[in-house]
């Protein structure tokens, strides 16, 4: 018996060793998903097919051997509100004629996680990959089914590891199933096509994590179990058939397909693949996982602390140090009696693209390379993402890459649904990593995807925010609070007429390729909103989408961007955020909201009436307005003047602008770009030449000023601070027949000998960085650098956009 033992053992090292150059990864599913997440987020498979999964009720991710792992334990219990929604699973179903159960819906979908086909009634945003069509049908050629496992309960039933079916589901025993029998002393691999029904023993450590691996070798039709690297049992003259091709295949992991059977532990890491994976006896393996063998990141960029991210109190001074300050909002001022913050809008350029063919995503970004050539990333057919290049900033051309062909295209950087997202320059990153790109991807989730050079993106597997993307997220690094801040949009609150008002989230993360800090809201989190807040009827938010398609962002993160009440007329709201932190001077974000005025579904009537087809027009018009902020979490929205509005533009109409994400600097110009049409939001007039990308130019730091009237003198004075430096430098425009004047008092008010506001030679002109000068004392101020001091400014008709102090 040994030897015949012996020689099978002896057969299968050596088919093993010729098959290993020839091992393929089906599937791996490593569950690191964050735990909490809700029903219906999808579980991401690590190999190149890309077979996502579903988490449902009756399944969650916890803990596991390596980050996370599923377990089929219920989701938090939750009452169903009522609604008519039948593609959102919120209507019950009777059993079909000639059926056996209820069709899916969120009233009985109690599956672990599952993959289908079937289910044909409910919504999908993405198409879940037929499995037996697929490898993960097993059968007869050489496979390695393995898992990490911990039984952590004794049911006293069966419980299923993964269940592959023809379908319909429940309604025949056309399967492949793998049990774990209620002792957990032995599995069971269930093949209806082969008619076999095979006993394994097993030898599994109770509350400890085992490795599992079955592996199959077609020649000698062998099956072989280990744990742990051991071997425990060898199945001779096994047959394995494949299952019958279904039109509405599933594959059910964790319970069986009728929800029932739950599996007696956790489970982790399991991965399906083609060929012969383990000799006999071997050392088990650590995380298949790039999550876990990524190398670390480098040490953050850091940045100056934030100056003004506390409230100073009145014997406290702020220290100003040589940093420029932008004087966007009154954060630095004590008093600006006579004066106010007004918005500047940029000054039109000229349309830079304008010739527009196909397909043209709205959302586009702007990025400058460390070579000085600019790049313009857009969504194109299909939303793959294209790249368009720039010398100069005007004139720009389609590159033609070597892995960019795509229909009619060369200039493709992503082959896939993902053209709603923000490529920008990581600083943190090492250089095979240094280009970034934030999107969501064929609607499964928000994923993070790196690239050496801009052109050739990788994905990394596993989202980082398991929510549906409404439209585009943007993105940046913040080196004065050393994390990265994304904004997402959320269609969980409600106009004045109950139709969707969009709202932007904000995330923050210190790790930005695994998985973002996430903690779950529950119903009651939801109704009590409620309370306060028009949002959807459908609490939780995850029950939008149906139980196979992830639900967007609901009340799970904080709201950065939204529309007002009593500050916005009604049934407005912000489309896309577009927040960025200003490059070149701390303490200072800046955001370009674009703002949607609905016709559809608003009132009054003299209002929604231009919803008509007869009027020519669509759902409404867009226009960009401008946001700050001095910590990127609290911001104030500046409606007036607009920013970017609707009208003429180059000697064409334009009734929708949507701003690009991104800066350029060049000079002491700011160059910003923006995607503008004709068209109104859902157009019922089609006009594709009436679109095209223009450039806008800004003043260094001229976003916002501080105006004085031009009939009387305006003063403005500071809070107590201190400073280092020489000189006093300051950004304003007084125009002709304008002036300003800039002196210190101490800290009591008392003004400083020799360097008053009445010392102070007049300013008068339109300077970017203008030194400040006294009378008597020049320009030279290290007589007061490091004393506590206030700012006295005397103006009349000028505009002042920033001051710093350096020295020279």
């Amino acid at each position: 018996m040994q030897m015949i033992k012996n020689v099978i053992m002896f057969s299968f090292i050596i088919t093993t060793l010729i098959a290993q150059n020839k091992v393929k990864t089906v599937a791996l599913w490593t569950f690191d998903e964050q735990q909490g997440i809700y029903p219906s987020s999808i579980l991401s498979d690590q190999s190149e097919n890309d077979y996502s999964i579903a988490l449902g009720p009756g399944g969650q991710i916890v803990s596991g051997k390596f980050g996370n792992a599923l377990e089929p334990v219920e989701q938090p219990k939750i009452i169903l509100p009522h609604s008519e929604s039948l593609v959102f699973g919120m209507i019950k179903l009777p059993v079909p004629e000639g059926g056996a159960a209820e069709p899916m819906t969120w009233h009985n979908a109690n599956f672990c996680a599952l993959m289908t086909s079937g289910e044909k009634h409910l919504r999908k945003v993405f198409e879940y990959a037929k499995p037996t069509h697929t490898k993960l049908n097993l059968g007869e050629f050489d496979w390695t089914v393995e898992f990490w496992f911990m039984p952590n309960k004794k049911t006293g039933n069966d419980g299923i590891v993964f269940e592959i079916g023809s379908g319909p589901r429940t309604e025949n025993e056309k399967v492949t199933r793998l049990i774990l029998r209620n002792d957990i002393s032995k599995f069971i691999l269930f093949n209806q096509s082969s008619n076999n029904r095979i006993e394994i023993k097993t030898a599994l450590s109770f509350m400890n994590w085992n490795h599992v691996a079955f592996i199959y070798n077609k020649s000698n039709k062998t099956l072989m179990h280990y744990v742990d690297g051991k071997l425990i049992s060898i199945l001779n003259n096994i047959n394995i058939l494949p299952l019958e091709t279904g039109s509405e295949d599933y594959m059910s992991i964790g319970r069986d397909g009728s929800w029932g059977r739950p599996l007696q532990g956790k489970l982790d890491e399991l991965r399906f693949s083609e060929g012969i994976v383990y000799e006999n006896e071997f050392d088990v393996p650590s995380s298949f996982s790039s999550q876990f063998s990524r190398r670390p990141a480098v040490e953050f960029k850091k940045g100056l602390p934030l100056l003004f991210d506390k409230v100073y109190s009145s014997n406290e001074f702020i220290n100003i140090g040589g940093r420029k300050h932008l004087f966007i909002d009154d954060a630095l001022l004590a008093k600006y009696d006579g004066s106010e913050f007004n918005v500047n809008p940029p000054r039109m350029a000229e349309c830079v693209i304008d010739k527009i063919n196909g397909t043209f995503r709205k959302h586009l970004n702007v990025v400058e390379d460390e070579d000085g050539l600019l790049r313009l990333y857009a969504g194109v057919e299909n939303d793959y993402l294209a790249v368009w290049i720039s010398k100069d900033g005007v004139n720009w051309e389609t590159p033609d890459l070597p892995n960019g062909k795509y229909k009619n295209r060369t200039n493709i950087v992503i082959h896939g649904s993902t053209g709603m997202g923000i490529v920008f320059l990581d600083p943190n990153a090492p250089p095979e990593e240094k280009w970034k790109y934030l999107s969501g991807y064929d609607e499964k989730g928000i994923f993070i995807f790196t690239s050496s050079d801009g052109y050739n993106f990788k994905r990394i597997k596993t989202a980082v925010l398991p929510f549906w993307p409404g439209s585009q997220s943007d993105i940046f690094y913040d080196e004065q609070q050393q994390k990265y801040v994304a904004h997402h949009r959320a269609d969980f609150a409600t106009g004045i007429s109950g139709s969707t008002q969009r709202e932007f989230v904000r995330t923050e993360t210190t790790d930005l390729l695994s998985p973002w800090p996430f903690n779950p809201v529950t119903q009651q989190d939801g109704l009590n909103l409620s309370k306060v807040k028009r949002v959807k009827n459908l609490l939780p938010f995850y029950l939008d989408n149906g139980p196979l398609s992830p639900g967007g962002f609901g009340n799970d993160y904080p709201v950065a961007f939204g529309a007002i009440d009593g500050f916005d007329p009604t049934d407005t709201d912000v489309y896309v955020a577009k927040a960025m932190k200003y490059p070149w001077a701390p303490d200072t974000y800046i955001a370009f909201p674009t703002i949607y005025f609905h016709y559809k579904n608003s009132f009054p009537e003299t209002r929604s009436i231009l919803n008509e087809k007869k009027y020519q027009r669509g759902s409404g018009p867009l226009e960009t307005q401008l946001a700050v902020s001095r910590d990127g979490r609290n911001w104030k929205r500046l409606a007036r003047p607009v920013y970017i509005g609707t009208g003429k533009h180059d000697g064409r109409t334009v009734n929708t602008a949507y701003i690009a994400h991104g800066m350029v600097r060049r000079g002491n110009e700011i160059w910003q770009y923006y995607f503008g049409e004709s068209q109104y939001h859902s157009s019922h007039v089609s006009d594709p030449e009436g679109r095209g990308v223009y450039r806008v130019i800004q003043r260094l730091d001229g976003f916002v000023s501080l105006d004085s009237p031009y009939e009387k003198e305006a003063v403005v004075k500071t809070k107590p601070f201190t400073f280092e430096g020489n000189r006093l430098t300051l950004n304003i425009d007084t125009d002709a027949a304008g002036y300003a004047q800039a002196g210190f008092a101490d800290e009591t008010g008392k003004p400083v000998e020799g360097f008053s506001v009445d010392d102070c030679i007049y300013i008068n002109g339109d300077f970017l960085e203008t030194e400040v000068e006294w009378l008597n004392k020049g320009k030279d101020i290290s007589s007061l650098q490091g004393k506590t001091l206030q700012l006295v400014f005397r103006m009349r008709g000028s505009k002042l956009y920033s001051m710093q102090f350096i020295n020279k």
